[in-house]
């Protein structure tokens, strides 16, 4: 942040008379939104803050739960903004706003410094008492205390004057260029870094598929052991019952030799312990096709995924495919057909395969929201209401989710959602639905 930008957005922010809300977007960003929703984010990465604004916006994956963040909330949240000012002459903004209730007024100011090393974001009472802090100093880590309960005291004045900028003309448009320089590149890294991830979890599926073994042997396997099993009851009594090898002759008039089990009793045992190994090789080849099956549909959703943070445009969306909130021992992991996803602390469930869409459909309640892409038999979505109203930008982000598992080319497309109590199963996943909406989305 320079000295004159920061002059010439307190200049922009002038106009402002509400902060309407207030919030984290991540570790490091603050999103305010000021009457007739003009929202702005505060950047406070050390070293290299900045002010920026988005031509689109999106909604946050999750929220972020600390003393600040509720304490940001309380005292900052639906305010009347008395004033906005630069502190010390140095990179110092300071909005002081004032709450009222029923029994009082309360006046408190939120303070972003972006003094390099020592940037930070502080909450002040009237008297200019720490309330809360990004970042709390200690005596032993500096001279200038941000501890609750301590007396903000401003820090030394720059002992140089700042360089002077040039006159923004249009400061809107530039604060969106100020995101778009610094994002375009930051959304490049950030789908390669998880593509990654995906495609290292890919190679490990991969090379677990190569090492099954083969089910036409087990197959053959099988059927040489219930043959063998067949000739013993055949010749059950002109067996010897002795010796380690035995020769029969098939129906073909083929010799077949074969080894005695050291365990067999007599012929009847040594009968049966060949059809219990038929059987275990069956079961094998059967647990091998249902474990190739798991692993190539796991294979295939992580190419959806991947598929999906590449029709992503924003930090937000990636951030909703790529961060998991399960609570322990809530599922486990290998029963789970379907992925979890959270847009603003509304649980998304998305259908893996054909189980997925049964277990999402049989697991959600009448008053979840169901959304499918119309006419195309690919992923079921459930928006989990938990009895919420569910605002519009919810539901375009989980009908674009739907869309995003569903198809692999760019597009706009057509979003069917209905309540689940309107949506009847048929047959697996197939569904007859009633009392639906559409939304139309669009994947970059």
């Amino acid at each position: 942040m320079r000295y004159w930008e920061l002059q010439e957005i307190n200049c922009y922010l002038q106009q402002f008379k509400k902060i309407h809300s207030i919030y984290r977007v991540d570790y490091e960003t603050i999103r305010i939104e000021f009457e007739n929703k003009n929202i702005l984010y505060f950047n406070m990465k050390r070293g290299n803050g900045f002010v920026y604004k988005k031509d689109i916006e999106g909604v946050r994956a999750n929220k972020i739960h600390s003393p600040f963040d509720t304490m940001l909330s309380k005292k900052i949240n639906k305010t009347d903004i008395q004033t906005i000012q630069i502190i010390n002459q140095d990179k110092i903004l300071r909005i002081t706003v004032q709450s009222s209730n029923r029994y009082k007024q309360t006046t408190s100011s939120i303070q972003f410094e972006w003094t390099g090393k020592h940037t930070n974001v502080i909450l002040l009472n009237e008297d200019l008492i720490v309330i809360e802090a990004l970042h709390h100093i200690t005596e032993a880590q500096s001279f200038r205390v941000i501890q609750i309960g301590k007396k903000l005291d401003n820090p030394p004045k720059p002992p140089f004057q700042f360089q002077r900028g040039n006159k923004i003309p249009n400061i809107e448009s530039y604060l969106i260029l100020k995101y778009r320089d610094y994002f375009n590149n930051l959304i490049i890294k950030r789908k390669e870094r998880e593509k990654k991830k995906l495609y290292s979890k890919i190679k490990n599926l991969q090379d677990r598929l190569s090492k099954i073994e083969d089910e036409k042997i087990l197959l053959e396997e099988s059927n040489k052991a219930k043959e063998i099993a067949e000739l013993i009851l055949i010749h059950l009594y002109s067996i010897p019952q002795y010796g380690d090898e035995v020769e029969l002759i098939n129906l073909s008039g083929k010799k077949i030799r074969f080894n005695r089990p050291k365990e067999a009793r007599n012929n009847t045992h040594m009968a049966e312990i060949y059809f219990n190994r038929s059987k275990k090789f069956e079961r094998q080849r059967e647990n091998i096709n249902i474990e190739r099956k798991s692993i190539s549909e796991k294979i295939k959703f992580f190419n959806k995924l991947i598929q999906a943070i590449n029709h992503s445009s924003t930090l937000e969306e990636i951030e909703v495919l790529t961060k998991k909130r399960v609570k322990r021992n809530q599922y486990k992991s290998d029963d789970l057909a379907f992925a979890i996803f959270w847009i603003d602390e509304h649980k998304i469930l998305v259908g893996k395969n054909e189980k997925g869409n049964v277990q999402v459909l049989e697991q959600s309640k009448s008053g979840d929201i169901w959304f499918h892409l119309k006419d195309v038999p690919y992923a079921h979505v459930i928006l989990v209401t938990d009895r919420r109203e569910i605002k519009k930008d919810i539901i375009f982000e989980a009908g674009k989710l739907c869309a995003k598992f569903s198809v692999s080319e760019k597009g706009r497309y057509l979003v069917d959602y209905t309540k689940r109590r309107y949506v009847r199963i048929q047959n697996g996943s197939n569904v007859l639905y009633t009392n639906y909406k559409t939304v139309e989305v669009e994947i970059n």
